[in-house]
């Protein structure tokens, strides 16, 4: 299974994905913003990312842009409300997101995303 780190600002989706990250057998570390993101990053070893866009200290794009270039070959997912990123797929590939999810995502949703960005781990 893969290591997971996830940078959310809501604490009560932060704990959902651990949860349900955790139930399919991934091991998940989080953080509540993206300057604690990166420092865990930093300190661990992750397969992905799922960090959400709009989050205080430093958003999710930031985010993403320093974690591509610490690590290329980073898998990261992108989360949002999206009622505010009307091309909001498209802007997360452009900064480098593998996947975006759109809140409130299913549990289903979330695995076919990870199927498609690790597609070499069975995903429960």
């Amino acid at each position: 299974m893969a290591n997971v780190l996830v940078i959310e600002d809501d604490n009560a989706v932060r704990m959902s994905l651990r949860s349900a990250l955790q139930s399919m057998g991934h091991t998940v570390d989080a953080a509540a913003n993206g300057v604690d993101g990166v420092v865990k990053f930093d300190q661990g070893v992750f397969d992905l990312v799922i960090t959400d866009l709009v989050m205080p200290e430093k958003d999710g794009v930031e985010t993403i842009l320093e974690l591509r270039l610490k690590a290329p070959d980073l898998k990261i997912v992108a989360i949002s409300g999206g009622g505010q990123h009307l091309d909001f797929m498209e802007s997360t590939q452009q900064v480098g997101a593998d996947c975006a999810l759109v809140k409130p995502f299913s549990i289903n949703d979330l695995r076919d995303c990870l199927r498609r960005v690790l597609p070499y781990l069975s995903v429960v």
